[in-house]
């Protein structure tokens, strides 16, 4: 028997493509009524790169684009709770009839948004979800190159490889 999910992690790049995503991340949290937490993994660096950097700009500038780098994409991903709210409104006005959009509760289906940095994205997506209690991993890929990521080296089959809890993988077309 499938359980409903009691907490979702929605893995997001930041790319437009994961709007289409994160509908089936809230639609899911909608009917399950669970909650949903937004990741944005940041790929680090390497050593090399980093210190090439800190040289040329500084460590107060090469902290300023790091620190603004995470913000940006944590507004990014803000944007999306805004969305998040319009589509569990419209699918409880759906379950629930008659009642008006004001009666209707409110609240972002959101819990929490987290923006890491790690040098293995995938690994960070399943840490996240056994720390997080995630029951499941909503993720997004390319349709056409689904089948070649699968037997490459992508995010979402080392996802697969590394998670102990189920991963929905949401196609989409360029």
């Amino acid at each position: 028997m499938i359980q409903q999910p009691k907490k979702i992690l929605f893995a997001s790049d930041l790319s437009t493509d994961m709007k289409k995503v994160f509908e089936h991340a809230v639609t899911m949290a909608a009917y399950s009524k669970t909650d949903i937490i937004v990741l944005h993994v940041m790929e680090e660096a390497s050593k090399n790169s980093e210190k090439l950097v800190r040289m040329a700009f500084g460590e107060k500038l090469y902290q300023d684009i790091k620190n603004e780098q995470k913000n940006g994409a944590k507004n990014l991903l803000i944007g999306k709770n805004v969305d998040a709210l319009r589509i569990r409104q419209a699918i409880a006005g759906f379950f629930q009839g008659e009642k008006e959009v004001d009666q209707i509760d409110k609240e972002s289906p959101i819990e929490k948004i987290l923006v890491t940095e790690s040098k293995s994205i995938a690994d960070e997506i399943a840490l996240t979800a056994t720390q997080e209690e995630c029951d499941i991993i909503v993720m997004g890929c390319k349709q056409q190159e689904m089948l070649a990521e699968a037997m490459g080296d992508h995010v979402v089959r080392k996802v697969l490889k590394r998670s102990s809890v189920p991963v929905f993988v949401v196609p989409f077309s360029q």
